[in-house]
């Protein structure tokens, strides 16, 4: 790509006027929110401070006191924050508040839902800078286009190799977007079409055997019934406690939810998902509104603790524009927590009663190796015996190789556990692989792909800025998990979305410690969400979120086509409301000493 640099003072007239017609044609082809193929001008940086100013919460921002009722498994919800708001309780003032992260058919909301269950309040929070990272301003981005200098413009060779290297990605990252808009296509190719033929088939089987069927969802409801009236106790719990340390009295959890044939319920539930999952497609599809839940691990109270803060599923209340909820689970549902019979029982259960809108994702842990080192298989043996714990954990296993590797939601949102990659692959891929996946299969060079959909990383924009890490923030890099993940970076991601027809990714996959549970990186292209809270003493928050069509746009307009939101909804941490009530405390005796005094 050689050429030479475009400054605006310099450049002659009929280049502008070819530059021009270029955009104009370019816009005529994507649409008027495609960006233009000249860089943006330089925004000037704003202070920390003045950051901090806008992201504080405003005085009049809504803050309630639960009050949850034995009688169903929801608490008054944490109140709806439309676009602008607050804002507009303040300043009288309509339109779109400056801090709106995205624009286009995502828009991710400012505010996020928070939940304490130490204190028992809900709340309406801002994101903070913390969470958003985005990479530093160049200050000769807007005007470099690789190549060669004009006479009035700074020398390139005066650039740093780093600065020049982050220019010229830019660029070509900019084509490689204009590129994959025009190779885009929603035509199935011939592999695809007869993979979904055969899945077709296999459904009209499994539909014969309907009264088999009625009974095993007979007994999944009534599972997701007892979970419902144990998770509406469990927020009522006093105080607080650490996933480990919570024990139910009289028989246990397992006997709680699946009653003293716990391990007969097991079995069946297992049976019968790997038999549904194996009939639905690898790249299954979600209807909005949904919700996405992270890495669960095994921490069954947290688990119960969302539901009963955000929505059961299944519940009259989890309804939004009288839409049905639909639930995304993102991988990672065992290993490590001191519940994880219980967790993979309970979305089993979930998956089996209500098919069309729970979807499981394969995470990295739904892994015969990784369960034996991690847990899972040391809890089946320890609390279903040694005969019966083999055979429901080879069951389980069985259920893992058949579950999908992806989630599309609403065709705008593709939820994997790890991430994409090196995004050399597309969607069409994705629908022909055969189930079911092994781990030899899935670490053989043929599959290393979709092995990366599960392990693979993002790298974080900021990276460098708040670690002082040395290493690009773009391209393909070796991950320090193992030989054959990666590390990706934002080009790779925006790259991907462009040449598969969507907007964004999520993912699951890590934990942060003291986060929020939730990062958006990659130009807004990417959110980590991660429901676990407290995970492995990091004393982090634990986060779902939720995704929900916007009042915006018109459906029947294709110029304007309908917004989606994004919307953090994060359960607070034990960890850190304990260190909190602690500082607290210890602020008011050395108030009291000092009166004394």
């Amino acid at each position: 790509m050689g050429g030479a640099i475009l400054c605006n003072r310099c450049c002659e007239k009929d280049e502008r006027e070819r530059s021009l017609v270029d955009e104009s044609n370019a816009l005529q082809i994507f649409g008027e929110d495609f960006p233009s193929l000249s860089l943006p001008p330089i925004i000037p940086q704003r202070s920390s401070k003045d950051l901090n100013q806008s992201l504080s919460p405003s005085p009049k921002s809504k803050t309630s006191a639960l009050t949850p009722t034995s009688r169903t498994p929801k608490t008054p919800r944490t109140p709806k924050v439309e676009q602008g708001s607050i804002e507009d309780e303040e300043d009288g003032e309509g339109g779109s508040s400056e801090l709106e992260l995205v624009e286009g058919p995502i828009v991710i909301d400012e505010y996020f839902d928070f939940y304490d269950p130490y204190t028992k309040r809900a709340e309406v929070l801002p994101l903070t800078e913390e969470v958003k990272h985005q990479r530093p301003a160049s200050g000769l981005a807007h005007r470099i286009d690789i190549g060669d200098q004009c006479s009035d413009c700074s020398p390139l060779d005066a650039l740093t190799p780093k600065t020049r290297a982050r220019c010229e990605v830019e660029v070509l990252t900019k084509w490689g977007v204009i590129a994959g808009k025009l190779i885009f296509s929603r035509v199935l190719t011939l592999t695809t079409m007869s993979s979904i033929y055969v899945i077709r088939a296999q459904q009209a089987r499994v539909e014969k055997n309907s009264r088999v069927w009625r009974r095993i969802e007979g007994r999944a409801r009534r599972v997701v019934s007892q979970a419902a009236h144990l998770a509406a106790r469990v927020i009522e719990e006093p105080g607080d406690t650490l996933h480990n340390q919570w024990r139910l009295a009289q028989g246990g959890a397992l006997s709680e939810l699946f009653t003293t044939e716990y391990v007969d319920t097991l079995m069946i539930l297992a049976k019968a998902t790997s038999k549904l999952v194996a009939v639905q497609p690898v790249l299954v599809e979600a209807r909005v509104p949904c919700r996405v839940f992270g890495d669960i691990h095994g921490q069954l109270r947290d688990l119960l603790l969302i539901f009963a803060a955000f929505g059961f599923p299944g519940s009259k209340e989890d309804n939004l524009n009288d839409l049905e909820m639909s639930y995304v689970f993102n991988g990672d549902f065992v290993d490590r927590g001191a519940h994880s019979l219980e967790v993979i029982g309970l979305l089993l259960a979930l998956k089996v009663s209500m098919p069309d809108r729970v979807w499981l994702v394969r995470g990295n842990h739904e892994d015969r190796t990784m369960n034996a080192r991690y847990g899972f298989w040391e809890e089946c043996h320890d609390r279903l015996g040694d005969t019966f714990g083999r055979k429901t954990f080879d069951l389980f296993q069985t259920t893992f190789d058949q579950l999908p590797i992806a989630c599309l939601v609403a065709n705008k949102i593709l939820c994997v556990h790890g991430g994409v990659g090196d995004g050399r692959w597309d969607l069409n891929d994705l629908r022909a692989v055969r189930r079911p996946l092994s781990q030899q299969e899935l670490c053989s060079t043929k599959l290393r792909w979709v092995h990366n959909i599960l392990w693979s990383d993002p790298i974080e924009d900021d990276r460098e800025q708040r670690s002082q890490e040395a290493g690009p923030v773009f391209g393909v890099h070796e991950s320090p998990r193992n030989t054959t993940a990666v590390l990706f970076g934002w080009d790779v991601t925006k790259t991907f979305c462009a040449k598969n027809g969507i907007n964004m990714v999520v993912r699951s996959h890590q934990s942060k410690k003291d986060g929020i549970g939730v990062d958006v990186m990659h130009d807004n292209m990417l959110i980590r969400v991660f429901s676990a809270r407290d995970y492995e003493g990091h004393g982090n928050d634990g986060a779902v979120l939720l995704v929900q069509p916007t009042d915006e746009g018109d459906a029947q307009c294709c110029d304007r086509p309908e917004q989606i939101m994004v919307r953090a909804q994060v359960l607070g941490s034990f960890a850190k409301a304990t260190a909190n009530a602690s500082r607290g405390a210890l602020y008011h005796l050395n108030v009291s000493q000092d009166i004394r005094h």
